[in-house]
């Protein structure tokens, strides 16, 4: 990975479930609104889809016979070198500047190797109802072209984000912030705190602060 990339790190320990990002996604990439089932949890939806790709996953946890919540936003991680473009070669393209990994209009089931679900080992991607592959973008285009400077050089979900718990920037300044957090989390009675890379050998533009072991967000190790 550049140092110049872009990456996102998710610190757990400062979001407080208000799904904020869920809503600022849908909002700029003018996602439509979808009918929901209640499964018995606060998350909602249940999970990823065509309309919404990013969610708040609530995990319960139950420490000293207390409940407690262990959230988790779930979205594409942007691997570095992603499996979904080798099943999908001209569907799948890398931006040059930000390192994220994007769908273009040849991201079809025709057109892959593959099922992209299949490929993705944290089955993010999804199909629309334009049979075309769609998911986080990591919003690449708000870091290149927006002239407005509020938007400009930070993901939609940071910038609504009321706890500040997501944070973008080069991957030298990120990688930085995240070893800095998770030394602080640590003493601050988080001995469990643990720096979430992903899984299954990929190295991602998203990082993620958990103040648990991953088993217990339901993630693989």
């Amino acid at each position: 990975m550049k140092a110049n990339e872009i990456m996102m790190f998710i610190d757990t320990s400062k979001c407080i479930g208000c799904k904020a990002c869920q809503v600022a996604c849908k909002q700029w990439h003018k996602l439509e609104a979808e009918k929901t089932v209640f499964t018995g949890s606060y998350q909602n939806p249940p999970d990823l889809s065509c309309k919404n790709l990013t969610v708040i996953r609530f995990n319960e946890h139950e420490d000293n016979g207390k409940l407690k919540w262990l959230f988790f936003k779930n979205q594409c991680r942007h691997c570095v070198r992603p499996r979904c473009k080798e099943a999908c070669p001209e569907g799948v393209e890398i931006d040059p500047d930000t390192g994220a990994v994007l769908f273009n209009d040849k991201a079809r089931p025709e057109n892959c190797r593959i099922p992209l679900e299949d490929a993705c080992p944290y089955n993010v991607p999804r199909l629309n109802g334009q049979g075309r592959y769609v998911k986080c973008d990591l919003c690449y285009d708000r870091f290149k072209s927006s002239a407005n400077p509020i938007v400009r050089g930070k993901t939609a979900c940071e910038l609504t984000c009321p706890s500040g718990a997501i944070s973008t920037g080069t991957a030298k300044k990120i990688l930085e912030e995240a070893r800095k957090r998770l030394a602080a989390v640590k003493s601050n009675g988080h001995p469990n705190a643990y720096i979430y890379t992903g899984a299954f050998g990929t190295e991602t533009h998203v990082l993620w602060l958990l103040t648990d072991e991953p088993a217990k967000y339901g993630l693989p190790t």
